[in-house]
């Protein structure tokens, strides 16, 4: 069983991302936390995990209704919290996040119309502050059916790379290309033998690839020419803490919705 954290502001409910939830119940049981932040004032209800099918607290809206209706007839063990976004603090997301195995949210509706475009500063806390795996879902995307990993050569990359085989292990099967990019004319590749050898102990289908090119400029694309890809990357930013998000290759994957990301660091 894995805990899951599932992030609903109170006007979007991201049907995308609960479709991967059911998708993940396919392989194994789940104990998903529905956190709904909204305007009112906080009101919390709970299911434990071990409990029946009990009474259905009243809720402000309907999502956290439509959450556990969806939730129960997936045999998903949930519980629901509902929080004011004043709540929406560092010291929340990091201890919420330090229990659980995963995080997921949609990257087009979660607080959308807060800026222009996603991800706006809501998403971009998040993206920063969770202490567990973090997946980014588009709406409308089907089932993985290629797995891309952005590696540097960094202990955060393979840390990513290896949270993803712990979480999706059903992933084995997938085709996987594992690209360093670098503008450069060498062949290098860091530490190329070792992740050779971890990649093909974890996959079937494994290709690992230098792309000479800015990232910045033309990675969205080549996670474009893959159907229904998931990308796995150990940094938001050029670290895990950085502060130059606006120049990041994934807030280009995200603000147009290319591909579901899958953020470990």
């Amino acid at each position: 069983m894995k805990k899951i954290l599932f992030v609903c502001d109170e006007n979007h409910y991201p049907q995308g991302a609960f479709e991967w939830i059911r998708e993940l119940r396919r392989q194994e049981h789940l104990f998903v936390k529905g956190l709904f932040f909204n305007a009112p004032a906080i009101t919390t209800a709970a299911r434990h995990p071990a409990a029946g099918k009990g009474h259905r607290s009243r809720f402000s809206n309907g999502e956290p209704a439509r959450f556990i209706d969806q939730c129960r007839s997936c045999d998903i063990s949930f519980q629901t919290v509902e929080k004011n976004n004043t709540e929406w603090q560092k010291d929340f997301w990091e201890r919420e996040s330090r229990y659980a195995d995963l995080l997921i949210f949609s990257q087009e509706l979660l607080y959308a119309g807060t800026t222009e475009n996603q991800p706006n500063g809501y998403m971009q806390q998040l993206l920063r502050w969770a202490n567990c795996p973090v997946l980014a879902v588009s709406e409308n995307t089907g089932a993985p059916e290629h797995l891309l990993v952005a590696y540097d050569g960094s202990p955060q990359s393979m840390h990513a790379l290896k949270q993803c085989c712990l979480l999706f292990p059903q992933y084995r099967e997938l085709p996987v290309r594992i690209a360093y990019v670098k503008e450069e004319d060498s062949d290098h590749i860091p530490q190329l033998q070792l992740l050779t050898e971890y990649a093909q102990v974890h996959f079937t289908d494994v290709k690992i690839l230098k792309l000479r090119w800015d990232s910045d400029k033309h990675f969205s694309t080549w996670v474009e020419c893959f159907r229904n890809p998931l990308l796995v990357t150990g940094a938001f930013g050029r670290s895990a803490l950085s502060t130059s998000f606006k120049e990041s290759f994934v807030t280009k994957i995200i603000t147009d919705h290319v591909a579901p990301v899958f953020i470990a660091h």
